[in-house]
């Protein structure tokens, strides 16, 4: 009598939505960040460490980021500290990368404890980045905005994308005496060409035709020897790989629309839901065929919507998952690992392209069983 509505399935998608950027805002963070010094850095800051410029007195291992004299560099840099007696300076060096080449004789901003230069010391060329590091910061604020802008834009623009495609919402409803049924048997998956019918606005002439027709492809139901498309919230192939089989009834109400499509819910025998929606066109053929008959609800059963638990990983895309484990994978190591080098950077590279790489090749292979599916057609 009562069929569930999607709000926490909408909500679990949003939640998605936001997640996948924040990890993505996370990695650009640790790339952009410098781990050198940072172990060093925490022992200065606590040992209430002093920030000075510094005359640079030695230069060793540097690798300049191009040809010109402003560009960036990476070298061990020396300097002299006071010591505690005042008498003499002590050396110390350390690895910074700077804005720009740095000469002996120029000046860094240079974090150490007087007292103490048997601590060390951590400098660059910008007093806030000496100041992010005794401050335990990632990056500066400035790059924190932009960051932030970034994700704070890439999170609204999915979200707003989700809201708007209307399919995905929708509330809970009562089944009545007017809505449709018909008995249904899900026999796999298939591509359904849904073109506009001779004669109206859409079809005027054989461009707008073409623009108007669509190519979904469907779990496909058997209603009484009539093949009819379902394209469900739940992706096309799993839902043909794990329902395939299953006995159940397709429900709509003619009169619950959303753009071409007519919303309908897939009712198994074993008590579960899945929202979905079927073709206008086909809806209104499968009922001017006489194959629907008045839903009776029945006010004693219940249904939930369809969770596959942990059977999920049957239908799950193995690259899409494993893509994702190594990204987390690579997050974890960049959060726990402490270290510096070059493998920080190809670690967030493998974290960032490996889901993408997992999607694309899920997406190769969704076209590829299109392609199977309109030649057997």
């Amino acid at each position: 009598m009562r069929l569930g509505g999607t709000r926490w399935l909408s909500a679990r998608y949003a939640g998605v939505l936001v997640v996948v950027p924040t990890l993505l805002a996370l990695w650009a963070t640790l790339a952009a960040a410098d781990a050198r010094g940072t172990g060093r850095s925490a022992v200065l800051a606590e040992a209430g460490a002093v920030i000075e410029e510094r005359s640079i007195v030695k230069i060793d291992n540097e690798v300049v980021q191009g040809s010109s004299r402003k560009a960036s560099a990476t070298a061990d840099y020396t300097v002299m500290l006071r010591s505690p007696t005042g008498r003499h300076e002590v050396p110390a060096t350390f690895e910074a990368s700077t804005d720009r080449r740095q000469e002996a004789g120029g000046e860094l901003y240079v974090a150490y404890v007087p007292g103490q230069p048997e601590l060390g010391a951590i400098g660059d060329d910008q007093r806030e980045d000496v100041e992010r590091q005794l401050a335990g910061r990632a990056v500066q604020w400035g790059d924190a905005w932009v960051i932030g802008g970034f994700w704070l834009l890439v999170t609204s623009f999915l979200t707003v994308g989700m809201w708007g495609a209307e399919s995905i919402r929708r509330p809970a409803r009562t089944v009545g005496p007017d809505w449709k049924a018909v008995r249904v048997t899900a026999t796999g998956v298939g591509t359904h060409t849904d073109a506009p019918p001779p004669g109206s606005p859409e079809a005027a002439d054989e461009k707008k035709r073409r623009e108007n027709t669509r190519k979904l492809q469907c779990l496909m139901l058997d209603g009484r020897g009539r093949e009819i498309p379902f394209h469900s919230q739940m992706a096309a192939a799993p839902a043909g790989h794990a329902l395939s089989g299953a006995q159940g009834w397709l429900l709509w109400h003619p009169q619950q629309r959303r753009g071409r499509d007519v919303l309908a819910e897939l009712v198994g025998d074993d008590g579960w839901q899945l929202p979905g929606a079927v073709p206008v066109q086909v809806a209104e053929q499968v009922a001017e065929a006489g194959l629907t008959v008045p839903a009776h609800p029945d006010a004693e059963r219940k249904v939930r919507m369809l969770d596959l638990g942990a059977g999920w990983l049957v239908t799950a895309s193995v690259p899409v998952v494993v893509g994702w484990l190594v990204a987390l994978g690579c997050l974890a190591a960049l959060l726990l690992v402490p270290g510096e080098g070059g493998w920080r950077l190809w670690t967030v590279a493998a974290g960032l392209l490996t889901p993408f790489i997992g999607h694309f090749m899920r997406a190769m292979a969704s076209m590829d069983d299109g392609d199977d599916g309109d030649r057997t057609s």
